[in-house]
């Protein structure tokens, strides 16, 4: 049988296969590439699960979601972002990968030029690649995104904190690319799927506080890393109304609806949000301070502390597959290889400090006695 040509264009994400090299070793993984977040839910959100299962209908809920959790949605993001938004201006979604891609099947047409960062976020790129006579360019990070998008309409992904650099965008850049949006009627995608997880008062800024009733912006957002509730995949869309409405119509011909359980325990949790962000934002700064503290190998890997997010992603002064390839056969600590995160992914790794807090510890030494060359 014969696959659609776009196919070829969506390549595997190569952590995946170092990953089953080290399974394949037959030593002890320590996953350190995974972007999931593996701390002991918060107990407002272990308590809310063990009520909710014994409570809630399995039948389908709505396409746009349950209209309380939209209510509820809508809300947060008013006193979040100071957004001008109620219920119609939410979808709920099975997590930001699917708003996502929602998001571009409902504003990306034929001849369009979607903009990413680069480094970017794997799925982001393989996202885009499901279009065809779409056109994909990037703008560098370490610049202003205002300074580097074109004077004519575009669809502008931005990602802050950002996976996998874990930078902030400045609330000054911003405010200027919604001014941009607006002067040449362009689309704005914020994927704000770790906006409650930064470090160091790097609070970021969503283009929603400036573009307050969404009229150039789409908000692609998660409770997933935000509250530590990845597998519940419940994710959603903020925009203006009428394209919320188009949107639920593509809805349809995707995952129909979110998993109704996972919607009602984030309608139960959602007013605690500040409190649960902030245990899963502790967690993830402490394991982070830990690998900080005690790697000492800055010939191997170019180590930083980042603005936000779970990661960090710094350069090496080797091929990134083939380092990763080789640190994971040999010592059984798997990162991801920068050369599936974008053009100037290449020579750099990304670390996650959402794996588990035993693995970042067990790995320290082993990263620390690595020698590469050998």
């Amino acid at each position: 049988m014969k696959h659609a040509s776009r196919i070829n264009r969506l390549v595997e994400p190569p952590h995946r296969r170092i990953l089953k090299e080290a399974r394949a070793s037959g030593r002890a993984v320590m996953n350190l590439s995974v972007g999931d977040i593996f701390i002991d839910p918060h107990p407002l959100v272990e308590e809310t699960l063990r009520k909710t299962c014994g409570e809630t209908s399995v039948t389908y809920p709505p396409v746009e979601g349950l209209n309380e959790l939209r209510s509820s949605i809508a809300e947060y993001l008013r006193n979040s972002r100071g957004m001008e938004v109620g219920f119609e201006n939410i979808l709920v979604t099975a997590g930001a990968s699917e708003a996502f891609l929602i998001a571009l099947m409902t504003v990306l047409d034929v001849g369009d030029r979607i903009i990413l960062p680069d480094p970017t976020y794997p799925q982001h790129f393989l996202a885009a690649n499901l279009f065809d006579n779409v056109r994909i360019n990037y703008y560098s990070q370490e610049r202003d995104i205002s300074e580097q998008v074109p004077g004519e309409r575009s669809i502008v992904l931005i990602c802050s904190p950002n996976n996998p650099t874990g930078r902030v965008v400045s609330a000054k850049d911003v405010e200027k690319l919604v001014e941009h949006a607006r002067e040449t009627d362009s689309v704005i995608i914020s994927d704000e799927t770790y906006f409650e997880i930064f470090f160091n008062n790097n609070k970021p800024a969503s283009p929603g506080g400036f573009d307050t009733k969404l009229e150039n912006t789409m908000i692609v957002g998660s409770f997933s890393k935000n509250m530590g509730v990845t597998g519940l995949r419940v994710g959603f869309l903020a925009s203006e109304r009428n394209i919320i409405s188009k949107a639920s119509t593509v809805r349809y011909a995707t995952s129909l609806t979110s998993n109704v359980v996972g919607q009602h325990v984030v309608l139960k949790i959602l007013p605690f949000i500040n409190e649960i962000s902030s245990y899963v934002r502790m967690s993830i700064e402490k394991r982070l301070k830990i690998f900080m503290n005690g790697f000492k190998r800055s010939d191997l890997i170019k180590i930083y502390v980042p603005q936000g997010s779970l990661y960090v992603f710094p350069s090496i002064p080797f091929k990134s597959f083939d380092f990763c390839l080789k640190l994971a056969k040999k010592t059984g600590v798997v990162l991801a290889p920068g050369q599936g995160f974008g053009p100037s992914g290449e020579n750099h790794v990304r670390i996650s400090f959402g794996a588990r807090e035993e693995d970042i510890r067990n790995s320290i030494p082993l990263l620390n006695g690595f020698e590469a060359g050998s």
